[in-house]
C-alpha cells in the first residue's frame, strides 16, 4: 500500500506550506478573509495508475481521505483550531496489496494565523500501529518529536528527539493548506514557502502554471494548477513531482493532486464537499 502513503504524503508535502513572519503580519494587516468556514468537509477519493511498464494492470482505487476544519479546542488554556484528517484504504489496490490502512491525523492550530501549536497521528497500516506526536515549542524555537511504536506490548519508543532553531511560525501540512487558500492565486503568481515534513523542514517553491477545467466526482471547476520545485532535495526520498489544484473562485478549494513517482501517478479527486464547504 505504498501507493497510498505516498499520495498522502505528497499532499502534506505541498500543502505543509510555511510563510515566513513578515508575510503573516502582511496578511494580517490586509485583513485577509478566510476564503472558507469553520467546519468545512473535504472527502478525495484516490487512485493509482500503474507505471507504462506494468500495462497490464488497469487503474486502481487506492482509499479515501477526509479532510475536516472541526472548530475551535483548547491549548495551554488558550484559543485554538482542531483540523483533522482521517485516511484509509479501499478498492482493487488493497484488495491486491492485503494491506488495510486507517489512519487520523489530529492538528491544533493558532486560529490567527493558522501556526501550528500541536499534532498528532494514529497510523494503522497493516500489523504497523505508530503513535507521532509533535510539538513546536516557540519560546525556545524548538521541535518534539515523538513517536512510539504501538504494535509491541509494551510499546516501545522508536524516536523521541528535539530539534533546534525551527523558525516561529511552523504550519502543519494541513493548517497550511487553509492559509495558503488565503494567498491571491493568479497566472504565474511564484512563492518560496518552508514546510515541515515530520522532524524535517523544507523548502520549495510554487507557482500557479495556468488556469483550466477540471473534472472531479464533486464537479467541473475551473481551476488554477500550481506546480512545485524542491530547491534542496527531493519532494520525496523516492523522488517524484507534485501538482495540485484551486478552484478558481473565492473558496479556492482544493479539487485534485497529482503525483508522479517511480511506481506510476497517484490522483486524489474531490468527491464531496460537506455543508460548510
Amino acid at each position: 500500500m505504498l501507493v497510498l502513503r505516498l499520495s498522502l504524503i505528497a499532499v502534506c508535502l505541498l500543502t505543509g506550506l510555511q510563510s515566513p513572519a513578515p508575510a503573516l503580519q502582511d496578511a494580517a494587516a490586509a485583513g485577509l478573509r478566510a476564503p472558507f468556514q469553520i467546519g468545512e468537509e473535504l472527502i478525495y477519493t484516490i487512485k493509482w495508475d500503474p507505471p507504462w511498464y506494468m500495462f497490464f494492470l488497469p487503474a486502481m482505487e487506492a482509499g479515501e481521505a477526509h479532510l475536516h476544519l472541526k472548530g475551535e479546542t483548547e491549548y495551554k488554556n488558550g484559543k485554538a483550531l482542531k483540523v483533522v484528517l482521517q485516511a484509509h484504504s479501499s478498492g482493487s489496490l488493497a484488495k491486491l496489496a492485503g494491506l488495510k490502512i486507517e489512519d487520523t491525523y489530529d492538528f491544533v492550530v493558532e486560529p490567527e494565523s493558522y501556526c501550528t501549536f500541536a499534532s498528532s497521528a494514529k497510523i494503522r497500516e497493516g500489523k504497523r500501529k505508530r503513535q507521532i506526536d509533535i510539538e513546536y515549542l516557540r519560546e525556545t524555537r524548538q521541535l518534539h518529536f515523538r513517536e512510539v511504536d504501538e504494535a509491541v506490548d509494551p510499546p516501545q519508543i522508536k524516536k523521541d528527539v528535539i530539534k533546534n532553531d525551527i523558525p516561529l511560525c511552523v504550519r502543519d501540512p494541513f493548517s497550511a493548506l487553509y492559509f495558503y487558500r488565503m494567498a491571491p492565486l493568479q497566472l504565474n503568481h511564484e512563492q518560496t514557502l518552508v514546510i515541515g515534513d515530520n522532524d524535517k523542514i523544507k523548502e520549495i517553491r510554487c507557482r500557479v502554471e495556468k488556469q483550466e477545467s477540471v473534472e472531479v466526482p464533486a464537479g467541473k471547476f475551473s481551476a488554477w494548477r500550481v506546480n512545485t520545485t524542491a530547491l534542496m532535495g527531493g519532494l520525496f526520498k523516492e523522488g517524484g513531482q507534485f501538482k495540485i489544484w484551486f478552484s478558481a473562485d473565492d473558496r479556492k478549494i482544493p479539487v485534485k493532486f497529482e503525483v508522479r513517482v517511480r511506481l506510476g501517478r497517484v490522483v486524489g479527486k474531490l468527491k464531496l464537499r460537506g455543508k460548510n464547504s
